[in-house]
Formats: structure tokens, sequence, C-alpha cells
């Protein structure tokens, strides 16, 4: 082989080996290429799934704010009815009140002289919800009489129960520290109630109080001819006289 041949030879060879790398040159910029057109994808989805999430998210604040709101109407309506139920409550506390009053007055305040006067205990005067201060504190008596010689304080209840019972035995002894003007005379307690729970009666009985019941469209006194009645009688209080050395 000539010389030029050999050079010829070398030539051919070197263009097809830049041949071939130029082709594995674009090869690889069509890869590069595919990879970036990939990526771009990618970044496309990747956006897509960020602003569908964003709508997720906005949509979820939205029905939390659409609950929140119909919460609150909730909660209003109830606070509602509840106002209405306290109303109605006030309005039947009261009726039971104004019934007690009622009771007191137009029933137990009559018989009171009548019933009394079968024990013995004349009393002319009579008042309801007859009531003292002294001191910062009051004590109330639902109906009181009084005669020459004695005074009749009556506790009355819509319902008697022996809580109520020991309360006003508890109020009795200091009966003559608020009315004064009942100091010279001998008290008696006594209690009625439109209905009285069982065994109340005979609780009062043995703690000397009268008890009064309602009996149909009457008043009847319950203790028997062998009961006798607790007396309360003002006893002023004395200051002993310093000892003299």
């Amino acid at each position: 082989m000539t010389t030029l041949e050999k050079l010829e030879e070398l030539i051919y060879h070197g263009f097809k080996d830049t041949d071939r790398k130029f082709q594995e040159t674009d090869r690889k910029f069509q890869d590069t290429d595919r990879k970036f057109q990939e990526a771009a994808e990618w970044s496309k989805e990747t956006d897509r799934k960020f602003q569908e999430t964003d709508r997720k998210f906005q949509n979820t604040d939205r029905k939390f704010q659409e609950a929140a709101a119909e919460r609150s109407k909730e909660t209003d309506r109830r606070f509602r009815e509840t106002d209405k139920l306290l109303d109605k409550l006030t309005k039947n506390i009261a009726g039971i009140t104004d019934s007690v009053g009622l009771f007191a007055e137009n029933m137990v305040k009559p018989a009171v002289a009548r019933l009394f006067a079968e024990r013995g205990i004349e009393l002319t005067d009579f008042f309801s919800r007859a009531s003292h201060r002294k001191n910062g504190n009051a004590m109330e008596v639902d109906v009181l009489g009084s005669g020459t010689k004695h005074v009749v304080a009556v506790e009355v209840k819509f319902r008697l129960g022996q809580r109520e019972v020991a309360d006003f035995l508890e109020k009795l002894p200091r009966f003559f520290e608020f009315f004064e003007r009942y100091r010279g005379l001998t008290l008696y307690g006594a209690v009625a109630g439109m209905s009285i729970d069982e065994g109340v009666d005979r609780f009062a009985y043995n703690n000397g109080l009268f008890i009064l019941a309602q009996s149909g469209e009457n008043i009847r006194m319950i203790n028997d001819k062998k009961f006798r009645p607790r007396e309360y009688v003002y006893e002023a209080k004395t200051r002993k006289a310093p000892k003299r050395g």
C-alpha cells in the first residue's frame, strides 16, 4: 500500500470515527432533551397536584367555615330554647310560690283561729307573711296568730318534707329576737302543707309542732288529744355583775 493510500485510509477512518462520535453526541443530546421534556412534564404534573391540593384545602376550609356557622346557629338556637325553658321554669316557680301564698292566705289563715280555739288557745289577731328585720338579718312567718297569752307561728309549704320541718324547728327559738312585741307570750309552732311526705307528720308531732293538713276544701289539725306542744318563751339575757375584789 502506498503512502497516499495509507493517508486516504487514515482520513477515511478518522472521518468515520468522527461521524460516529457526532452521532453518539447527537443521541446523548436527544436523550438529554427527552429527560428535560420528562422533567417538564413531571413539573407540570407536580404543579397540577399542588393546585389540586390547594383546591382541596380551600374546599375543606369552606366546609369548616360552613360547619362552624351551622354549629353557631345550633348553639344560638339551643341558647334560645334554654332561655325559654328557664323563663318557663321561673314562671312555674313563681306560680308555685303564689299557690303557697294563696293557700296560706285563703285556707290556712282563716282556719287557724277555729282550730287553735278547739285546743284552748285563743287567738285574735292574724297576719300573713309577717316579717321583721334586725341587725341585717330577717325572719318571715307565713301565718302569725296572736292573743292575750299565746302566739302561733305557722310554716306553710306546698309540699311539706322533713327538711322543711327541721329548718322551721331551727328558726323558732329565735322568734323573739325579731318579733319583740310578743316577748310576754307563749309561742307555739305549727306546720301546714298541701301535701305531707310520709313520716313527716310523725317527725313534726314528736318535736312538739301542730300539724295542719288539707282535707278536701278544708284544713284540719291532725294532732290527737294526747299531744303536748313544745312551748317557747322569751328569756332575757342578763349580764353577770363583776365580782368585787
